[in-house]
């Protein structure tokens, strides 16, 4: 009989199927493994002082930005647009007096990506239990006691006085560079409209009178070479600038200073390739 049984698991929701039917579903309850990075930037990002750039994005922001004073990176692995809005948003009501440029890594899969239709979806949980990060949409998982889990893990975390979100470069990257641009791209495809979560942080940051800047990061040759054309993968961000022109786009994708042996991954700088990317982003502003 078990030739016959199947279990989907989809947003936290099992389905038990036999022969091709549903028999039942039901809530798994959420575990997490212990998320002391996020806890770190939520405590480091209400305590960093002075902070005029601040940096979202994925992973590809994470280590492709290495911060310094007056910078707090608060990217982080797999993030969708809608929670760089909300966090972006959440810094402009906490800590956003000083604030005056946002850096936005636009990833391969932005355009597409919502979390919780992902592998990845319990990185959601901690945004909503830190930042008050809802989720995105109907999203049926029993949270309880991961939500308990954050918290607790919350008062026991002390954050260094000097913590501006660096990334520890202690991820290992090791998918082929074929099958991760399949699947960015096959994600990239999706029709989730996450532009719009784009369009709000530009009409947020001319209220407040803030400057947007778009980081196309760049990537490793073998995985440049899976790529479809840019029109094809940015056609949405690049409808998006044409229509916001004070947005500037900062293209580092194929920017031949970078080589190999700058990245960790097909698609994550390592560190002295966030210093140098970090470097020309730098130079780009304050041009």
């Amino acid at each position: 009989m078990k030739l016959f049984k199947k279990i989907k698991y989809n947003n936290g929701l099992r389905e038990i199927y036999f022969c091709g039917i549903k028999v039942f579903s039901y809530h798994k309850r959420i575990v997490l493994r212990k998320c002391d990075n996020d806890i770190l930037k939520f405590i480091g990002i209400q305590k960093c002082k002075d902070l005029k750039n601040l940096v979202l994005g994925s992973s590809h922001g994470r280590d492709g930005f290495i911060p310094e004073k007056f910078d707090f990176n608060l990217s982080n692995s797999s993030l969708d647009m809608y929670r760089i809005w909300n966090l972006y948003s959440w810094v402009v009501k906490h800590n956003g007096k000083n604030l005056k440029n946002i850096i936005i890594f636009w990833s391969v899969f932005h355009a597409g990506l919502q979390l919780e239709k992902t592998r990845e979806f319990k990185r959601c949980i901690p945004y909503k239990a830190l930042f008050g990060i809802d989720y995105a949409c109907d999203f049926k998982i029993d949270d309880r006691f991961a939500l308990n889990q954050i918290n607790q893990w919350l008062r026991d975390i002390r954050c260094p006085r000097e913590f501006r979100g660096k990334s520890r470069y202690d991820i290992k990257h090791d998918e082929m560079a074929e099958e991760l641009a399949y699947k960015h791209v096959k994600n990239t495809k999706r029709n989730n409209n996450q532009i719009q979560y784009l369009q709000n942080i530009a009409d947020l940051a001319r209220k407040k009178k803030q400057k947007v800047y778009v980081v196309l990061p760049p990537y490793r040759s073998d995985y440049l070479k899976c790529l479809p054309d840019k029109k094809e993968i940015y056609f949405e961000l690049y409808d998006f600038l044409d229509k916001n022109r004070d947005v500037k786009l900062l293209d580092f994708q194929f920017d031949k200073d970078f080589k190999d042996s700058d990245f960790d991954s097909p698609d994550h700088c390592n560190e002295n390739g966030g210093k140098k990317l970090t470097k020309k982003i730098k130079q780009s502003i304050h041009k």
